[in-house]
């Protein structure tokens, strides 16, 4: 009498609950993966947002002091940002490679004149888009334009990822 031979290998069911456990941890893992990549996107914005309001504090106070030039180019008007001081767009998308965390590759940096200056394109009022950051400055000595007050610059941005839009003010050394 013949004795069957065991046969080695995988059956059937054995190998659609390897597939099945193979998607639901491949699925957990894509969902992590958007949520840490979100999140990093958001932080990328924060820390901009930064930078760029210790750059004009910077810079407002060093015209303030009577030094004369922006960082960017172009004399100080009245120690404070303006339209006219050059352009300080060029100067954080270039000179500091600044660009929005969501999209790299459109950072696009536009002046407006007598409102200050736009990066990426964002609206005077609060940036829609996730990663805009809008700077709105007034070199007027007494009054109030875009909402802005005199000698003064409102930076916002939106860091995205359902976040509240930021805001802060940045005034002239008096």
């Amino acid at each position: 009498m013949k004795k069957l031979k065991s046969k080695k290998g995988f059956s059937l069911i054995e190998l659609l609950v390897v597939i099945a456990i193979i998607g639901v941890l491949s699925a957990v893992g894509i969902t992590a993966y958007t949520g840490y990549t979100a999140t990093a996107k958001e932080q990328a914005s924060r820390a901009q947002f930064a930078q760029l309001v210790s750059l004009v504090n910077a810079e407002m106070a060093k015209c303030g002091l009577g030094t004369g030039t922006y960082a960017w180019t172009g004399a100080c008007s009245a120690g404070v940002v303006a339209a006219t001081d050059g352009n300080i767009a060029t100067y954080m998308t270039g000179t500091l490679g600044m660009k929005s965390p969501y999209d790299q590759t459109s950072v696009v940096a536009t002046d407006q004149a007598n409102a200050g200056f736009v990066y990426n394109l964002a609206d005077i009022a609060d940036p829609t888009n996730d990663g805009d950051i809008t700077l709105t400055c007034n070199e007027t000595a007494t009054a109030t334009t875009n909402g802005v007050p005199s000698k003064a610059c409102i930076i916002r941005i939106n860091p995205g990822n359902g976040a509240t839009v930021l805001t802060t003010t940045v005034s002239a050394a008096s």
